[in-house]
């Protein structure tokens, strides 16, 4: 918590006296924290009030014989206490027993409830209101302290407290004399002078001392913490102790009583302490600043009340007196979420090759918003919500890390691995089929791939190439191979130029084959000539694919019911003349 003031100063040329004092003055609560388990809380704390420290209000409280209370009022935290103990019992109008002053400046805290005890002068031999010790006889009792209390309304809750005086009279013609009250140590009791003839002694700060009871420094008379001593079947007259921090001793024979102590809390400013200053019942002034001038107002943060989001979020209020002084404070109110935000990593990765990795995402899941870090192989790489998807690792095993965290710095982490693993070589030399076109030649193996690859393309059935399957011109021809320890695959693809192969025709229709019906939606009709001995036929799609062959001496019918529509290849070699013909599947 801040304060500020500023002053405004007021200057007239030729004219002194103008410049304003700082006046007002504004305390702010203390920084808090508070958790929660959602994404934000409605926080509720005491609104401080700006008050005028140039003008002051004063309650007063007299002797009422019984407990009164009074509460710390919105924007005070700092109280004068002017406490006045009782004048002890008297009787002979000469007496000068009184009462202690005490005065101190304590902190207070707002809506703080002060209990308050004014001390009583007795009239008699019963001590007065609030410690007082008992007389004897024709004596006197000794006047009540008085005190105030925090925190609760024991002896041992006193913040401030005003000794009494001790029980003083007049005997035989011979003053009777009781200790002043007040002071850290009180007035000594005596008769006449406290050499030749000692009474009750005073109360101290840490006991009460003795009284007269036959005997001197006789501890039969002695106080206590908070009460007066009294004296008992001590002959003559008796006068009790004057109430206070420690009480006063009593005393008998015709001797006064001691006076009472007073004290202050430790932490006390501004402390003042007086003997024997009050006469009659005590009395208690509480001085505070005035509130009612000054304008008090939120210019930055939220009010008590509102919804406070998660973090730390700092309000501060004004105190203002109009064209004199201005003051402010600040605190913070700090919300912590306290559920954590949670990741799991996916499953870890084989990849093959330098292509990027996909569908390697997170999930992420906070019951408020997050972020999420990304580290690869311990180098940062990213940041924000997005995942490493996309990503081309290297070769090799690379550890992916992911963390995720909210506003309330609340983390987790996950991690999973990705393992690349490089291509196997391939490489397909390109060639061309050109002269004498050989049927169902073996292709060339790829210069330094492994054997056991699978060949692609138009024309080509396992490993041998057709030609007549494939047509004349530039045919590209795959080899794929799969690498059995990782199962990762490459591939390569040749150029094969088909030259106009000698002995090869492509026809539809000669007066050697008849096909019909062509098109056709099930079978057709092939009529083989007489020539025809004995020959191995073939049918294939127009992509180099085998899907019916057989051996044919006849005419026979072929079935193609159950293929696709589109175009089919029937070849046949007749007299070492290898014919192919269209066929088309409606």
């Amino acid at each position: 918590m801040k304060t500020l003031k500023f002053n405004l100063l007021v200057l007239f040329a030729g004219i002194s006296g103008f410049a304003s004092s700082q006046c007002p003055d504004i305390t702010c609560p203390a920084d808090s924290v508070h958790l929660t388990s959602s994404c934000d809380a409605v926080i509720n704390y005491a609104v401080p009030v700006g008050v005028d420290t140039c003008s002051s209000i004063t309650a007063t409280f007299s002797y009422t014989g019984s407990e009164q209370t009074w509460v710390v009022p919105a924007g005070v935290t700092s109280i004068t206490v002017d406490a006045y103990g009782a004048q002890g019992g008297a009787n002979w109008v000469s007496n000068n027993n009184f009462g202690g002053h005490t005065q101190a400046t304590i902190s207070v805290t707002p809506g703080t409830t002060i209990y308050i005890y004014v001390g009583q002068q007795p009239n008699g031999i019963t001590g007065g209101w609030n410690g007082g010790g008992n007389g004897e006889g024709a004596g006197q009792g000794g006047g009540g302290a008085t005190d105030i209390r925090i925190g609760g309304n024991t002896l041992n809750d006193r913040i401030i407290v005003a000794g009494g005086g001790g029980g003083a009279g007049y005997w035989s013609s011979e003053h009777v004399i009781g200790g002043v009250g007040g002071g850290l140590i009180g007035g000594y009791g005596s008769r006449t002078d406290y050499a030749t003839s000692p009474g009750g002694e005073p109360g101290t700060q840490s006991g009460s001392g003795n009284g007269t009871c036959v005997s001197l420094n006789n501890p039969v008379c002695t106080g206590g913490f908070g009460y007066g001593g009294a004296p008992s079947s001590c002959g003559c007259e008796g006068y009790g102790g004057g109430g206070g921090w420690y009480g006063g001793a009593g005393s008998g024979n015709c001797r006064g009583g001691g006076g009472g102590s007073s004290y202050t809390d430790p932490a006390a400013t501004n402390v003042l302490h007086e003997q024997g200053v009050r006469t009659g019942n005590g009395e208690l002034t509480i001085s505070y600043p005035n509130s009612s001038n000054v304008v008090t107002s939120l210019i930055a943060g939220l009010s008590s009340g509102s919804t406070y989001p998660i973090g730390t979020t700092t309000m501060t209020y004004q105190a203002e007196i109009t064209n004199i002084d201005t003051a402010w404070c600040s605190f913070t109110v700090t919300v912590i979420d306290t559920v954590s935000p949670s990741i799991s990593a996916p499953a870890n990765v084989e990849h093959c090759g330098s292509s990027p990795v996909s569908n390697i995402a997170p999930i992420a899941t906070d019951n408020c918003s997050y972020t999420v870090n990304y580290t690869i192989s311990g180098a940062t790489t990213g940041s924000g919500s997005d995942d490493v998807s996309g990503t081309a690792f290297n070769s090799g095993v690379s550890t992916i890390w992911y963390y995720i965290s909210d506003a309330s710095n609340n983390m987790d982490s996950a991690s999973f691995t990705v393992t690349v693993t490089d291509l196997p070589t391939v490489t397909l030399d390109n060639f061309t089929v050109s002269s004498i076109c050989t049927y169902n030649a073996p292709i060339a193996l790829p210069s330094g791939s492994p054997a056991s690859g699978v060949y692609s393309g138009s024309g080509v059935s396992g490993g041998m190439f057709d030609p007549s399957i494939s047509g004349i011109g530039t045919i590209q021809v795959y080899y794929t191979y799969t690498d059995s320890g990782t199962g990762c695959s490459n591939s390569d693809s040749s150029q094969i130029i088909v030259d106009e192969c000698l002995g090869l025709e492509i026809v539809n229709n000669t007066d050697l084959i008849t096909i019909y019906p062509n098109p056709t939606d099930n079978k057709v009709q092939i009529n083989l000539p007489e020539v025809v001995t004995e020959s191995n036929w073939y049918l294939y799609t127009t992509t180099g694919k085998l899907i019916k062959t057989g051996m044919a001496s006849e005419s026979f019918q072929l079935d193609i019911t159950n293929e696709d529509s589109g175009i089919y290849l029937f070849s046949i070699q007749i007299e070492n003349i290898h014919h192919v013909y269209r066929i088309m599947k409606k």
